[in-house]
């Protein structure tokens, strides 16, 4: 028998109502549509696994590869709900192209194994061009922090102005984070290089596949060992999503960073035009678009993260876990590869203006722990009396109006505080307060004259990256499969 709608079957007697078809099958197709060139590759590695348990004879075989692998480059179809999930719905459209003997690639094994392979095979191409972009974007850090390793400039806490320090050695705070990521990421494709092939269904099939040849074939390192969990760890789907997520926090901070940089009020950085655009009603606004959509989708990041969380914590069997994995994990994956290349084009292209950067570090008292530091390293004084005396003596120069302190202003301030203080020469106290004096005192690690060092640590860092092996997987599969069919022909 076969249903109004769907493929054939015995145990259904309707195919899926019309709110069945839209609201569940419609969700699954627009959730994981991008496994659909995977699938072809998951049916042709089984038809081949099948040959060597000897379940169909080697004639089913090279005519079921011939026509797989002259179908794979057939634009997918329209995809119709009524005909259920991504695999009904290439099953349908293999009947239809192939024919009956198409029937042989539901031997031994589950919807289930076919869409997870083809998740894997895309998942790892995608943390595979995603760790390239996040790379990228350290490497655009760390070029711009060797150009701009004495560019003065002062830090922030709170967004006010705290310690001097350098561009250089500011922009390198971001990139350590994302170089741990990039560690995260490289686990993560690991984990996911591991295959579910061959598992049959929840305890494995009669049919003798090899599980450990079917993996060497679509170049997995290895195997998900136990047949069950190869079809639902949860881990393998959060392990890329915590990956992302946390260098989408990184990324974001960075790129808020920059559109405040950007505005009129700091004046630090512009974007390049091809990041902005203008205003329709405001003609002289120049808008860091680039900078907000990269912001938007690490914001949108946290809702996909959720949503993979919150569908694995299932009792263990239900289908959501996966469905809705199969499409958040490729899909974050590519927003993660998009957001890191924007914001490193932002650093190749945009400017800082130096000038404005150097203000900033000499301003607002941003050398008073310097002095507090001097009193206290130098001549003995207490620590939290060189404190008070130095946030009394700023407060005494903010109410006169002036922009830095004088030798009147702390010892006004330790007079009136009752704090006995050594002598301080005017020629002291302005080499105290030049931001480049204060730099030159911090020397150890981490600190802005270790900068160079810390450059070439993480530089050394990226060169030990796995090198990319499934940009070209694909071509290269179906290359082996034309391979074998024309040296079987030849004898």
């Amino acid at each position: 028998m076969t249903s109004p709608r769907g493929e054939p079957n015995e145990r259904l007697v309707e195919g899926p109502s019309d709110l069945t078809a839209v609201v569940a099958f419609g969700a699954e197709l627009t959730s994981y549509a991008r496994l659909w060139r995977w699938l072809s590759i998951a049916d042709m590695a089984h038809v081949r696994g099948l040959a060597g348990a000897e379940a169909i004879t080697p004639e089913i075989e090279q005519e079921l590869l011939r026509e797989l692998l002259s179908t794979h480059s057939l634009d997918m179809p329209l995809l119709d709900p009524g005909k259920g999930d991504l695999y009904s719905n290439r099953f349908a459209h293999l009947r239809t192209t192939i024919g009956p003997v198409v029937d042989h690639i539901h031997t031994g094994r589950a919807r289930r194994e076919a869409t997870t392979i083809a998740w894997h095979l895309e998942t790892r191409s995608r943390i595979e061009a995603a760790i390239a972009s996040v790379a990228r974007l350290v490497g655009a850090l760390l070029s711009v922090a060797e150009s701009h390793s004495t560019t003065l400039m002062s830090d922030f806490t709170y967004l006010q102005h705290a310690h001097p320090t350098t561009l250089g050695h500011y922009l390198l705070g971001f990139a350590y984070p994302l170089t741990r990521d990039l560690r995260r990421l490289t686990a993560a494709l690991e984990s996911m290089n591991r295959s579910p092939a061959g598992s049959g269904s929840v305890n494995g099939s009669r049919i003798p596949i090899d599980r450990v040849k079917l993996a060497e074939d679509l170049e997995f390192d290895g195997l998900l060992t136990h047949n069950r969990d190869a079809m639902w760890a949860p881990d393998v789907a959060l392990d890329p999503m915590w990956a992302i997520m946390s260098a989408m926090i990184t990324i974001d901070r960075l790129s808020e960073e920059l559109q405040l940089w950007a505005t009129a009020e700091f004046g630090y950085f512009e974007p390049a035009d091809r990041h902005s655009r203008t205003s329709v009603i405001m003609p002289q606004k120049k808008n860091p678009y680039g900078l907000a959509m990269i912001r938007g989708h690490a914001r949108d990041q946290v809702g996909h993260l959720i949503s993979v969380v919150t569908t694995n914590l299932t009792p263990t069997g239900q289908p959501d876990n996966r469905i809705r994995a199969y499409g958040e994990v490729p899909a974050s994956l590519e927003r993660l590869e998009g957001a890191a290349g924007l914001l490193a084009e932002h650093l190749e292209l945009g400017e800082f203006d130096t000038v404005a950067l150097a203000k900033s570090a000499g301003s607002d008292f941003t050398t008073a722990t310097e002095i507090c530091d001097w009193m206290t390293f130098e001549h003995g004084v207490g620590n939290r009396d060189a404190h008070t005396v130095v946030g009394k003596a700023v407060r005494h120069a903010i109410e006169r109006g002036g922009d830095s302190l004088t030798v009147e202003d702390i010892q006004e301030a330790a007079s009136e505080l009752e704090v006995e203080l050594p002598s301080i020469e005017p020629g002291v106290l302005d080499s105290l307060q030049d931001p480049m004096t204060t730099l030159e005192h911090r020397t150890g690690l981490g600190s802005v004259t270790d900068l160079e060092r810390m450059i070439q640590e993480l530089a050394r860092e990226l060169d030990t990256l796995p090198s990319s092996r499934f940009a070209d997987f694909e071509q290269r599969y179906l290359d082996s499969i034309a391979r074998a069919l024309d040296e079987r022909n030849a004898t």
